[in-house]
């Protein structure tokens, strides 16, 4: 029989403890590590550390939403399927694939998931917005924002992944988020990924029930 580690609990605690021994995150506190640690792991890349950004009251806002159970929106399914749906008060919210979106699409030539984010309007308001496969979404959200024609997210988990658009969007976001009146966890450049968006919001699911239950 080969030799190698069966057991999954051990395997993920072994995995952390070797990021947070390979990777200086002294800057980021300690819940912001834990994010971290969690992204690290999921796409086994440390050196994502030096594009990862926290706005200052990211986690407030992140617990402070989770806490009064406002909605989980979700640019694409993929952000879904690799969410602890266990842990949501509420299913995550996605229309990409509602007939209207398609429809519409089609016919502005714009993508769905642009498209998709102008039905966000009546669930947005003070929720978490989890983007990490379009940065025609992301563009989109901000062009509401700031035409004040939807209403503030409490936090915008920003990690689209891509060569066009995907850096851009996320460095305007990082850039305007004060002005925007969005808190926001970014990854910086084209890396980025569905899963990583979801890991950080298990991150985040995961302390908030540690802290509360």
């Amino acid at each position: 029989m080969m030799d190698f580690e069966r057991n999954p609990e051990r395997i993920q605690q072994r995995s952390f403890d070797i990021v947070r021994q390979q990777v200086q995150m002294d800057h980021l506190n300690e819940i912001e590590q834990q994010i971290a640690v969690r992204m690290i792991y999921a796409c086994g890349d440390p050196s994502i550390i030096d594009d990862l950004r926290f706005s200052k009251g990211a986690i407030k806002a992140a617990l402070k939403a989770l806490q009064a159970q406002t909605p989980l929106l979700c640019d694409v399914n993929l952000v879904i399927a690799a969410l602890n749906k266990k842990r949501l008060a509420h299913p995550p919210l996605c229309f990409i694939n509602q007939q209207e979106v398609i429809i519409e699409a089609k016919q502005k030539n714009y993508t769905r998931s642009m498209i998709a984010v102008d039905y966000w309007q009546p669930h947005i308001k003070q929720s978490i917005v989890l983007i990490g496969n379009a940065p025609t979404a992301l563009f989109r959200l901000m062009e509401l924002l700031q035409q004040k024609k939807m209403d503030q997210p409490a936090l915008i988990i920003a990690v689209p992944v891509g060569y066009t658009g995907a850096a851009e969007s996320k460095q305007y976001l990082w850039e305007h988020y004060q002005r925007l009146g969005v808190e926001c966890i970014v990854l910086l450049g084209t890396r980025g990924s569905s899963v990583l968006a979801a890991t950080a919001m298990n991150a985040l699911l995961s302390h908030y029930h540690r802290v509360m239950f």
